[in-house]
């Protein structure tokens, strides 16, 4: 691992600092497009609700997850390259354009990702081949490199994989002769963005959050790891999972929201998060904006109830199973939310105590 990639101070990756802001209403967002939000999670967190998901409704969600995936990578990497590259990458080659990429999925967390082979003569036995060690989600990836492609080459893209041992996969993109429809392009998500209060402690090196300082980056592996529980992170869009509930949602049913609650439910009372962590608002409130899930105004305890409320959410479902979640393992009890997402934006849930 090169030093000079991570803050002398907090240890964090300087290009991840340098290409994303922590902002003061509790979101992340993309220096170069601020329109494009993204989130820092725990990564067996999204695995986990997919995974669930799956379970509940006995259907593989893989092919909607690439999909999802595709289209907010189309646009994240779409914005970051500017306009000359592509020009030039078109006529002369994407080797260096794709080892920029590859190098940044490392720092975001995704695993050890090398390009193995590629063939670019414009026809139709185009390809490139991905090697992957520890990839943080097979489908999720196949979605990043046809996105990255769609944004690199202007061209349709086929994705497919084989494991090759524990961990280790090989991951093909196949590259069509066929123009990319750009008006398949990820549809906005609408969040809100209400000028907050936050004040994270920021490094005085980086100018990133302080905190990162808790998490390890490691170039080889493609991972960023939580010092102290171990725990996985990545840094990825929220549109993709709200995306992806959206489709869901139009092929499986109306009942989908219920699922995906239900799956966050169940990764929560699993106990891979500690009560500790959120044992005080203020320290949730800062979790959550370190994180880009938004701005919390209050979470106030009843005797038999927990009212949430939060500025700029974003993987509303998923928060709401969240919330539902902590008031269980704090209960011991099993319990029903209330939720809404107000006029202006904000998520109001209510959890009480099944009757």
């Amino acid at each position: 691992m090169s030093s000079r990639k991570l803050c002398s101070e907090c240890g964090a990756s300087r290009r991840i600092v340098r290409e994303h802001r922590w902002l003061n209403d509790g979101t992340i967002v993309q220096s170069k497009n601020p329109d494009h939000r993204m989130i820092f999670i725990e990564n067996d967190n999204i695995a986990g609700i997919f995974s669930n998901v799956e379970e509940i409704i006995g259907v593989s969600i893989e092919r909607i997850i690439v999909e999802a995936k595709r289209r907010a990578t189309f646009d994240f990497v779409d914005h970051i390259l500017p306009e000359i590259v592509k020009a030039v990458v078109r006529r002369v080659g994407v080797k260096p354009v794709v080892r920029n990429i590859t190098a940044l999925g490392k720092v975001m967390g995704y695993g050890n990702i090398e390009l193995s082979k590629l063939r670019r003569v414009r026809d139709e036995g185009d390809y490139v081949t991905i090697h992957t060690w520890g990839i943080y989600s097979v489908p999720l990836f196949c979605g990043d490199l046809a996105g990255s492609f769609n944004a690199i080459d202007r061209r349709e893209v086929a994705v497919n994989y084989r494991e090759l041992g524990e961990g280790e996969h090989e991951i093909t993109g196949h590259i069509s002769v066929h123009p990319l429809e750009l008006v398949d392009r990820l549809k906005p998500v609408p969040y809100t963005h209400k000028e907050g209060d936050l004040q994270l402690e920021r490094c005085g090196t980086c100018g990133g959050p302080k905190a990162l300082a808790e998490y390890r980056w490691d170039f080889e592996s493609g991972m960023i790891m939580h010092r102290e529980s171990g725990r996985r992170m990545v840094i990825l869009g929220p549109a993709t999972i709200d995306t992806i509930v959206d489709e869901l949602e139009k092929e499986l049913g109306e009942t989908i929201p219920e699922v995906v609650i239900e799956a966050q439910r169940r990764f929560v009372r699993s106990e891979f998060y500690s009560l500790d962590e959120a044992r005080t608002v203020e320290d949730f409130r800062r979790a959550l904006s370190l994180r880009g899930l938004g701005n919390l105004r209050e979470m106030d305890w009843g005797e038999k109830r927990l009212r949430f409320h939060i500025e700029n959410p974003c993987l509303y479902l998923p928060m709401v199973g969240l919330i539902l979640g902590i008031f269980e393992l704090a209960s011991g009890s099993d319990a029903q939310a209330d939720w809404k997402i107000r006029e202006d934006g904000d998520l109001v849930v209510e959890v009480t105590p099944k009757a």
